[in-house]
């Protein structure tokens, strides 16, 4: 899903540790269990158009990953996400109507199977990262105006520019952020977010975004010390479903250069998406985006994607897609990729999902990838 992140107000090294991976999945079942039945038990909600003062939310997600054959190695590894975040109604504490505050925090548990084991640029699961606790947001948003909505703080950019909801199953975290911004920037994505500000307008079928970043959020000693990033999109939405969204990105870095990174940067991206509908109506995309420069990791690259219902339970959902990334100097590196999400209740499902690789970084041989994630939320 692009980035997995807990919608409260919506809009990735050592093969030892697929171990606790497994340790993980066996707790996470007993828990999806307990999810199960206090589903069944809980209380009606809230009627939509009363905002709580306070909403909170509690999302695991743990995976193993067995690289079959190919890549670099075969062998199996695990990850673990465990993502807490809350959000405060302003007014609960005082300050103006249509103001909000939101904070998130993330524990990441990694076996970087990309890196270790199968060598791809496009990571084979969107929470794939080092090991480590971070603050992923905390953030001041204000609504102003007719439409008007103003944020400031740590933000994670990529929950807000160049996302696609048909994409929210396809676990290679090309379907997130693409290539083409991801290898040419300062990964200013997850699991990195980074100081900024932003705006957005919405007026009939139409938004606009923009904000502007901290170009490397790695280092948050000093805000700008490696430069800014530009971040805008234009996006239309039929009340059918359809929408189209047009963006830019760009950073001009300085200080201390960076032989791998270009700057400065620009780059572009078009998506052209029927998301998919609350009756579980299907969902399709196309993607495309594109860097400026010569000296690009990645100059293009183009994903496709479909959602849909499963034909044997109404609550599951089958998902595939492919997403090429254009290597500069090697072939290009292209996955194909389909998974089945079995719903165990309203907060949590499995996923089964199988990746097949040409061409991981261009040069080495084919991998064929099997993954099973267990995701669970509270809220």
């Amino acid at each position: 899903m692009g980035s997995p992140l807990p919608k409260l107000d919506a809009p990735p090294r050592r093969p030892g540790r697929a171990l606790r991976s497994g340790r993980a999945m066996g707790r996470g079942a007993v828990l999806a269990l307990a999810l199960h039945a206090a589903d069944a038990a809980a209380a009606p909600s809230a009627p939509p158009d009363i905002e709580p003062p306070l909403r909170a939310s509690l999302s695991l997600d743990a995976e193993a990953i067995d690289e079959l054959h190919g890549g670099i190695e075969p062998g199996v590894t695990g990850d673990a996400l465990l993502r807490g975040a809350i959000r405060v109604d302003g007014r609960a504490i005082g300050l103006p109507a249509g103001s909000r505050i939101r904070a998130a925090f993330d524990r990441v548990q990694g076996g970087s199977a990309s890196a270790s084991r199968i060598g791809a640029v496009q990571s084979v699961s969107n929470i794939e990262a080092d090991a480590r606790s971070r603050l992923s947001e905390l953030w001041y948003g204000q609504r102003v105006g007719a439409g008007w909505d103003l944020r400031a703080g740590l933000i994670a950019a990529d929950a807000h520019f160049d996302t696609v909801d048909s994409a929210q199953l396809l676990l290679n975290s090309s379907f997130g952020a693409q290539p083409s911004w991801a290898a040419n920037s300062l990964s200013l994505f997850y699991p990195a977010s980074g100081v900024g500000v932003m705006a957005s307008h919405s007026q009939g079928a139409w938004t606009q975004r923009a904000g502007l970043f901290q170009a490397d959020p790695g280092d948050r000693s000093s805000v700008l010390r490696r430069g800014p990033m530009l971040l805008g999109e234009t996006a239309w939405g039929s009340r059918h479903g359809a929408s189209v969204k047009l963006g830019l990105w760009g950073w001009r870095g300085h200080g201390i250069p960076d032989p791998d990174l270009p700057s400065p940067a620009w780059g572009g991206w078009v998506a052209l998406e029927r998301g998919p509908g609350d009756d579980g109506s299907p969902g399709a995309f196309v993607r495309a985006g594109w860097s400026s420069s010569g000296r690009s990791v990645v100059p293009h690259d183009l994903q496709a994607g479909i959602l849909v219902r499963s034909p044997l339970r109404a609550a599951d959902r089958i998902s595939a897609g492919v997403a090429r990334a254009a290597l500069r100097g090697v072939e290009h590196e292209t996955v194909y990729e389909l998974g089945y999400r079995v719903a165990i209740s309203r907060r949590a499902w499995l996923q089964p999902d199988l990746q097949y690789l040409r061409h991981p970084a261009g040069r080495l041989p084919d991998a064929t990838v099997a993954m099973l994630r267990l995701h669970m939320e509270m809220e």
